[in-house]
């Protein structure tokens, strides 16, 4: 191969354009475009769709087309292996901060494996992070990670141990033994335990010692976020068996294995609140049937339909708690020992002080400040918002009547004023949650469970005012159960289509604009340029030729009959090699160069269906640097043992790193950060100078390092001496033709879920739709069944397809959901035998009661059912018997196999302290034997 030193040196000096040079690659690729637009001899006559559609729309359409690419190039995403965590940073992040906190994780989790990569398309750095099977082990032991028993050994489940090891199922298999969610909580568990050190600082960042290093930097938004990648291959099951499959059990087990026991259990609850919605439905359908006979009927169903959904209501909850106490048994929570010491939440801040039960100093906030604020400004704004809501409803209400005062207007128009209450509502919610969110930040709870404690109370405040506010009003104060039955359906159907339509739009929505696909300055241009061409064709200043055939959408070749076109050639652009023609490409890049070029945005950015350009950075632990003569490796190392940072003063930071095409994520070609594990470098510098034939002078120490990592990368000397900036070791490779983006960066696009506080936020108004003024619209239950059969598959859809997988949560129970749930049954005995009393269905019913004996009946009747509802709650048990009968058993079976296992090794102890004794005697023996002969000898000498 004579002349691979030629195309090297030339497809490295075609690499190491900066500047001037990029500049000039820019005047000689207009040339080439200008040479590509000749006719060939011979040439089919055609007309792009760039074309027409500039002719019809503009230039304007094709620049807001540009951020408009197609939806499947998209979803071809290239898997991204050896990860379970991904930690993104922002690509203003400088080295310093980049490099103390991987040095950080190196010194402090040893057990952790580390790549770090630039993605290009959304700008960001990040942390693959992974850990081998033995360090899972290790820290599913730290955590107190619970995994099951082999029968043998007493069966059930226990906190992992690497001594006991061989007690638990599955221990042999690496792939079986941990699912994907462990491996990620116990990574989680690692990062979230890296405490700093007394007076450590990260430019303005001081923290105290112990304090999480991770969740402060998060909390800071030094990092963007931290969170899981998914697994497509166990997502596409969870695909088929739960989401598309509607008419079918949902799979908890394998939701609980995928995201977690907390995910599960809202799953769960919804789905047995589903199937519990199926009684007062059927029932309130059936008297909705009844009740278009005549008002005596309307009445007794009312009051029959009210008791029951009290009754129901109460039934409902405490058969859940049973079956949330099967569930969290199954899955290993139930019997799970609550922490003593809960870490503080890294939000929480406070005056330093020394902690009376630690030692250790800490922040400390005074309880009297949060009392403080939460009656001089908490309470205050609450009232406001109550006001707030108060005010829109009357004036819905004033609209409501002027529309109806209106005799000529139609009788659907009468709903528009509830329509438009209902939208309000549903706006409000999200305004009411951002105030609660803020208003219990800035009570500034320690722990996190005070702060969702004291989170969840503020909701269940703001959306009972916010919710049922007009309800009361139209039932209470108005006291018109037709209008009430108008209200509560609006209210139901509307909020449940908005809340529906949101879950599904806004993750998808969300993704589509990180990645660039959607943006209100394409959108505007996009609708701009149509409304101006229609309203100039409208106007007869453009003239359409009726030969003009066009096949709509963009990208697609329209042709025109008769005319001849040129036929275009393809050439590869600047960035390697995207396959755009040269006359779309031009006409793009004169259009940009006025507009998108003026505010800073480099060239490679404006070439459309360009390659995306992956950078992938790996970390390496000890690199043998030798110099190109092939002399002794260098004494220096750019790390040592303890220290702060991995680049001192005046060191090149790229002598740290190593450059590789983001690209091959199927098979990585990187060296990983294994905590001590070192690696050795690579002397491609020595094979460089033995095929030039030249001897050269053997350079210095960082020359050698500099040629060694350029060379890699395909660059020349020149250009390092040139580049002095930040780029210098996180270049990006050259281009490569394929425009699909790693799972990686296509998941740190995508929204975070957040929580199930939302979820079960909905559940809980539209509880109280149906418990509190159901009576009035007894198909309220119906449409809520309608919906949560909806609302499964779509918060599952949601989860599958657009949201990043959250880390899994182990958790007992839905926790204070289930007292507010509570909370409310009982409030729905009070507000519907007040409906009873007071809308009229009592005195109908019993014309001869007097307005204190019907006060006294409806009393008693209220008494009467807060007692039934407590005689149900005492007369079945939270956990059932079964489950009880079975941790006794599993506790006597441990007990039985630590007896038995006890006795195995006292014998196995005994029977060795035996042959100890047997061997020592034998021992002795032999010494006494050897003695009475060296004496015999002694006597005949």
């Amino acid at each position: 191969m004579p002349d691979a030193g030629t195309g090297g040196a030339a497809a490295t000096g075609s690499a190491t354009t900066s500047g001037d040079g990029s500049e000039s690659s820019r005047h000689r690729h207009r040339a080439q475009h200008g040479d590509s637009e000749r006719p060939e001899p011979g040439s089919a006559p055609q007309q792009s769709s760039s074309g027409v559609l500039e002719k019809l729309f503009g230039k304007r359409l094709l620049q807001a087309g540009r951020h408009i690419l197609s939806h499947k190039s998209w979803m071809k995403t290239v898997p991204t292996e050896n990860c379970d965590v991904l930690m993104t940073f922002a690509d203003t992040t400088d080295d310093h901060t980049l490099l103390w906190l991987l040095n950080h994780i190196r010194l402090g989790i040893p057990e952790l494996i580390i790549q770090i990569r630039h993605h290009k398309h959304t700008k960001v750095y990040a942390f693959f992070i992974t850990a081998t099977y033995e360090n899972l082990l290790r820290g599913a032991e730290e955590m107190g990670l619970r995994k099951g028993v082999k029968p043998e050994f007493g069966g059930g489940a226990r906190s992992f141990s690497c001594e006991e090891d061989y007690i638990y199922e599955n221990i042999e298999s690496e792939l079986c033994f941990f699912t994907s969610q462990e491996r990620q909580s116990i990574i989680k568990y690692w990062l979230d335990n890296l405490r700093a050190k007394q007076g450590e600082v990260l430019h303005n960042i001081t923290f105290l010692e112990g304090q999480p290093i991770i969740p402060e930097l998060n909390a800071r938004g030094v990092i963007q976020q931290v969170f899981p990648l998914h697994e497509q291959r166990i997502l596409n099951q969870l695909m088929k068996s739960w989401v598309q499959a509607v008419c079918e059990k949902q799979p908890l087990d394998d939701i609980c294995d995928y995201f977690g026991v907390k995910i599960a259990m809202y799953f769960a609850w919804l789905g047995f609140y589903t199937t519990s919605m199926l009684y007062p439905a059927v029932i309130g359908f059936v008297l909705w049937m009844l009740t278009e006979s005549d008002q005596t009927s309307r009445d007794i169903c009312c009051v029959v339909f009210a008791l029951f959904n009290v009754v129901w209501a109460t039934l409902f909850l405490e058969r859940w708690k049973r079956r949330g106490a099967e569930l969290a048994y199954k899955w290993g929570t139930l019997d799970t020992p609550s922490k003593s010491l809960e870490e503080p939440r890294p939000q929480f801040r406070g005056m330093k002080r020394c902690s009376p039960i630690t030692g250790c100093e800490e922040f400390y906030y005074p309880p009297w400040r949060r009392r403080v604020f939460r009656w001089l400004v908490s309470l205050p704004i609450c009232i406001l918002c109550l006001c707030f809501v108060f005010l829109v409803m009357l004036i819905c209400f004033e609209l409501q009547e002027f529309v109806m005062g209106i005799k000529e207007m139609p009788r659907l128009a009468r709903f528009i004023p509830e329509i438009m209450l209902a939208i309000t509502v549903s706006a409000c919610d999200e305004v009411y949650r951002k105030i609660a969110c803020w208003l219990n930040d800035m009570e500034n709870y320690r722990l996190q469970s005070a702060y969702e404690k004291n989170l969840i109370i503020k909701m269940v405040l703001f959306q009972f005012v916010n919710s049922y506010l007009s309800l009361f009003y139209i039932g209470f104060y108005l006291k018109d159960m037709e209008r009430l039955k108008e209200m509560l359906a609006t209210l139901l159907i509307i909020r449940q289509f908005l809340q529906n339509v949101k879950e599904v739009l806004q993750p998808y929505l969300y993704e589509r604009h990180k990645l660039g696909e959607l943006s209100l300055r394409a959108m505007w241009d996009l609708l701009l340029s149509v409304l101006l061409k229609y309203a100039r064709l409208a106007a007869g200043k453009v003239q359409a030729s009726p030969m003009d055939q066009t096949v709509p959408g963009l990208g697609l070749r329209g042709t025109r009959a008769g005319v001849g076109q040129p036929e275009r050639r393809e050439k590869k652009c600047l960035n390697g090699g995207c396959g755009v023609p040269d006359e779309e490409e031009g006409g793009e890049r004169d259009e940009a160069d006025s507009g998108r070029f003026s505010e800073g945005e480099t060239e490679e950015e404006n070439v459309i269906d360009c390659g995306l350009k992956l950078r992938k950075v790996s970390f390496i632990e000890k690199v043998d640097r030798r110099p190109a003569s092939g002399g002794a490796p260098l004494e220096n190392c750019f790390l040592e043992e303890g220290s702060p940072t991995m680049v001192e003063k005046g060191m090149d930071p790229a002598s740290v790193f190593e450059m590789c095409d983001d690209d091959d994520d199927n098979g990585i070609h990187d060296v990983k950060d294994s905590g001590g594990g070192g690696t050795e470098g690579l002397n491609s510098a020595a094979g460089a100078a033995a095929a030039s034939g030249t001897a050269a002078p053997p350079p210095s120490a960082s020359e050698s390092v500099t040629l060694l990592r350029h060379r890699r990368r395909g660059q020349s000397v020149e250009r390092t001496e040139l580049k002095t900036k930040r780029e210098s070791w996180m270049d990006p490779p050259k281009e490569t033709e394929s425009t699909m983006l790693t799972q990686a960066e296509m998941e740190s696009c995508m929204q975070t879920y957040a929580d199930t506080f939302q979820d079960y936020q909905e559940m809980f108004v539209q509880f109280g739709y149906v418990v509190l003024f159901s009576s009035a619209f007894p198909l309220a239950a119906m449409c809520a069944l309608i919906n949560n059969i909806i609302e499964i598959r779509s918060d599952a859809f949601k989860l599958c397809t657009g949201l990043q997988r959250p880390f899994g949560v182990r958790v007992e129970s839905i926790g204070q959901w289930q007292t507010a749930m509570e909370a409310m049954g009982l409030i729905a005995i009070i507000v519907n035998c007040y409906l009873i009393g007071q809308c009229g269905q009592l005195q109908r019913l019993f014309p001869w009661l007097s307005p204190e004996m019907a006060i006294i009946s409806i009393v008693i009747l209220e008494h009467f059912a807060v007692l039934l509802k407590y005689i149900i709650h005492v007369a079945i048990p939270d956990i059932p018997t079964w489950v009880k009968e079975e941790m006794s058993k599993l506790d006597y079976q441990r007990r039985e196999a630590f007896k038995k296992h006890e006795r195995q090794a006292q014998q196995h102890y005994q029977q060795l302290q035996r042959r100890k004794r047997e061997e020592e005697e034998r021992q002795r023996q032999a010494e006494h034997l050897a003695r009475r002969e060296r004496e015999r000898d002694d006597s005949k000498d």
